[in-house]
């Protein structure tokens, strides 16, 4: 715990799944609102991350990557699975946007009204502990997980 006692201690295993329920929550957003999520997932490494897969429009697939020092970005994917570096583009979304504006976000994405940008955004880093984001993180978990 942390020092006050309602937070998982870095590193530790609930600490590591703070951002899945957000991304649950902004999957859940994107499929009720009608895009094909084929996947996601969180990913606890440094920095924490999590993924959405959604079907492109025009066929393919888009992968969206949130982490915990630049908020958003997306990319195409190719054959393999992966978006190169150079098709990477951040949302101006901020950190932690509400998984309404995220969604919001995507479907710009999605109707070619958005392109985000490629300059890479850092509004932390993940070694900030104390800053506030873990109980934004922990805000999107059921009552009781933490």
């Amino acid at each position: 715990m942390t020092d006050n006692g309602l937070l998982p201690a870095p590193y530790s295993p609930a600490w590591v799944r703070l951002p899945q329920p957000y991304v649950d929550a902004v999957a859940r957003r994107l499929a009720d609102g009608g895009v094909s999520v084929l996947d996601h997932w969180n990913d606890p490494m440094d920095p924490r991350d999590a993924t959405v897969i959604v079907r492109a429009p025009a066929g393919g697939r888009l992968r969206f990557v949130w982490d915990e020092e630049s908020g958003w970005r997306y990319g195409p994917m190719d054959a393999e699975g992966w978006t190169p570096l150079e098709a990477t583009r951040y949302l101006p979304a901020g950190l932690l946007p509400p998984p309404a504006e995220v969604a919001a976000a995507f479907a710009a994405v999605l109707a070619g009204t958005c392109a985000g940008t490629p300059e890479h955004p850092r509004f932390r880093s993940f070694r900030d502990y104390g800053d506030g984001l873990d109980a934004r993180l922990a805000a999107y978990a059921p009552v009781g997980a933490v």
